[in-house]
């Protein structure tokens, strides 16, 4: 048998002829521009972990055992899923972070082989993947400026359009997290729209998960309750209503969209004691724009303006908190210009 072997892999008693076979007569593919998901930045399907350091090699070669040790992390991860085109995609780019960092001039020769090896029964299935994967990554290197230039309703469907000549059906599935943002992004915005209470559109925002995610609601909503919650509460008219409430009416508001989409007594009892706290800092901060506007007016620019403002600082904040705003300014952000969100700030 000839003794050449994989570039960059230690596969010595691992890797069969047929490995060695595919090595020599795989069609070359472009190796990546980066370690990314398919999808475009502003949306990418989630991937898993990538492979730890107790399971990878950082040098430029990997021994036989730290390769089966990939190999079975992989096949744990992934081995029961290998039908599914989101896990495909997700175990490939796995492989690509793997090997391009052990080889990156021969990581897709030793891909194309580890794959035929490895996973032996979904090889050619995998192997499609990979071709349209790379040839995606492609196509977004190649149109990134054109991209740029479009607006998001013209950009989604550039892409989508790809997607599906590349991936087919499968696109669907591989983006599936994207279309659900997306479906969920549109039910907000004409919740936002209508007319109600908060608390009225927060049942309806609640509704709208449930539509969005079926039987997963539940989970996604336990792992990304508050960001799910920051997305609503931004919202322009959910904003307007709370500005225009009494402290006292403004938390219970607070509380009971809180309530609605899943929090329990203990988080809603932290979160209404955080936003007291946050009103009690706008409510200085607001004292303290004010004496410092009019000791900006009445001072020029010198020493004596600047102690003047160190003082006032110090005499509504505290020493601690007086001198972390007075850097903040020094560096020419002054976070009491910021816009109030209520509920987050």
């Amino acid at each position: 048998m000839n003794k050449k072997k994989l570039h960059g892999l230690a596969l010595a008693g691992l890797v069969t002829a047929t490995a060695a076979y595919l090595w020599y007569n795989a069609q070359p593919v472009e190796p990546p521009q980066q370690a990314a998901a398919p999808a475009d930045k502003a949306e990418p399907p989630q991937a898993s972990a990538p492979i730890t350091a107790t399971t990878s090699v950082p040098k430029p070669t990997a021994t036989d055992d730290a390769l089966q040790e990939v190999r079975q992390t992989l096949q744990d991860r992934y081995g029961d899923r290998l039908n599914q085109p989101t896990a495909q995609i997700k175990l490939l780019e796995e492989m690509m972070r793997y090997l391009s960092g052990i080889d990156p001039e021969h990581w897709q020769e030793n891909l194309l082989a580890l794959l035929e090896l490895w996973f032996p029964d979904h090889s050619s299935a995998l192997t499609d993947k990979l071709t349209a994967l790379l040839a995606y990554r492609d196509f977004m290197e190649q149109e990134r400026y054109t991209l740029r230039t479009m607006g998001p309703e013209e950009r989604r469907d550039f892409l989508w359009a790809k997607r599906q000549e590349l991936f087919g059906d499968d696109a669907e599935l591989i983006w599936q997290a994207e279309i659900r943002n997306h479906a969920l992004a549109q039910s907000l915005k004409q919740i936002n729209a209508a007319n109600g209470s908060p608390v009225d559109k927060a049942r309806s925002y609640t509704d709208a998960i449930q539509q969005t995610y079926g039987d997963q609601a539940s989970s996604v909503l336990e792992q990304r309750r508050q960001e799910l919650t920051d997305r609503f509460l931004i919202q322009p008219s959910i904003q307007a209503t709370l500005s225009q409430q009494s402290e006292s009416e403004r938390y219970r508001t607070l509380r009971t969209i809180r309530s609605e989409l899943g929090m329990d007594e203990e988080a809603l009892e932290r979160w209404t004691e955080l936003d007291q706290t946050r009103d009690q800092r706008w409510s200085k901060g607001e004292q303290y724009q004010a004496q410092r506007n009019a000791i900006v007016q009445s001072y020029e620019a010198g020493p004596e303006r600047d102690a003047a403002l160190d003082q006032a600082a110090k005499d509504i904040f505290g020493d601690g908190m007086a001198e972390v705003i007075r850097s903040e300014e020094a560096t020419g952000y002054y976070r009491f210009d910021q816009e109030r969100v209520y509920g987050q700030n």
